[in-house]
């Protein structure tokens, strides 16, 4: 699955959020916590904007950077291709 299943459901229309929530669960061995949906939303829109280093507060009381988030979550391919 991974990258494929991600752009496929978004170039189908599928909603973002279900998208996300999707590929927490089944991209990922633990699969990730839907507590952590805000925060990779926020890390997400921060990328949108170029904003790398703004610090996100994730829900264990972590505090990342917008780009390690992105990087250990996976979530560049909710990224448009030339931003990251």
């Amino acid at each position: 699955m991974g990258r494929q299943f991600v752009e496929g459901f978004l170039a189908e229309g599928v909603d973002r959020d279900i998208v996300l929530s999707q590929h927490l669960q089944y991209n990922h061995y633990p699969p990730v916590s839907g507590d952590f949906i805000p925060a990779c939303k926020e890390a997400i829109g921060a990328g949108e904007c170029e904003e790398w280093d703004r610090m996100i507060t994730l829900p264990n009381g972590k505090v990342r950077s917008a780009s390690q988030i992105i990087e250990g979550l996976h979530l560049d391919s909710f990224l448009p291709q030339e931003e990251w």
